[in-house]
């Protein structure tokens, strides 16, 4: 643990930071979106709608992601690490008509050991690529890591990680990618059940560390949501 904090200072933000011009802070806060829950969430729900053939991979994507959440969020608070605090541009400086868009987009609050953008990303755009049939493996595995670096590297540039807090972001995204891609799925007889109930796992576990945080509660109800709305569809297809 001590290593750890320690080590949080290696690849220094400030550098990073005044080799990007002032006029690519405003873009960096719509960038780093891409890892943002509720863009990630709309894309999988329109991905969803649309891909009724993918539908069972993508609920077991959806279930993946937010065993991710519960597992990141349970690991901030063992971890309980600070973030650098070190804004890549003052909101003061923005033009008003971006100034709330930045500041919401670009700060942070909260632990900031594993990064949340990093490892939702990770999952999200990697999952994608294996599940969906869009062009060739290679090139939309190309395409998930690119996505997931460029959220990665928004959130060092910013100022609201550290470089540790994003690779450790990249690394248990993908840990769970392979436990439920690689385990869960192919070894399942209802792979979806079975990542849901991951998901309810996680998230008890980041409620019971979090002292039953209102975040936590809201990560565990949804987790339990998706078990439940699944045993329903199961149910109504054996009626």
């Amino acid at each position: 643990y001590i290593a750890l904090a320690v080590t949080r200072g290696v690849g220094a933000i400030g550098p990073i930071q005044e080799a990007i011009p002032d006029w690519l802070a405003i873009g960096f806060g719509f960038l780093t979106q891409l890892g943002d829950g509720w863009f990630l969430l709309l894309l999988l729900a329109v991905l969803y709608w649309n891909r009724l053939r993918l539908q069972v991979d993508l609920l077991v994507l959806v279930g993946t992601y937010v065993a991710g959440i519960g597992l990141y969020r349970y690991s901030k608070a063992v971890f309980a690490l600070p973030r650098p605090h070190e804004p890549l541009l003052d909101p003061e400086l923005v033009p008003w008509l971006f100034r709330l868009v930045y500041e919401l987009t670009a700060s942070a609050s909260g632990y900031g050991f594993p990064s949340g953008h990093a490892t939702s990303s990770t999952i999200v755009y990697f999952g994608l690529a294996a599940v969906l049939t869009i062009g060739t493996t290679r090139q939309r595995y190309a395409v998930a890591g690119g996505l997931a670096a460029l959220v990665s590297f928004t959130r060092v540039a910013l100022g609201v990680h550290f470089l540790v807090d994003v690779v450790a972001g990249v690394a248990l995204g993908a840990a769970v990618l392979i436990v439920t891609f690689r385990g869960i799925r192919p070894l399942a007889r209802d792979s979806v059940t079975a990542v849901f109930l991951l998901a309810v796992g996680t998230s008890a576990l980041y409620l019971a560390e979090s002292d039953a945080s209102t975040e936590a509660i809201v990560v565990c109800g949804l987790a339990l949501g998706l078990v439940g709305g699944w045993q329903l569809v199961v149910l109504a297809r054996h009626v």
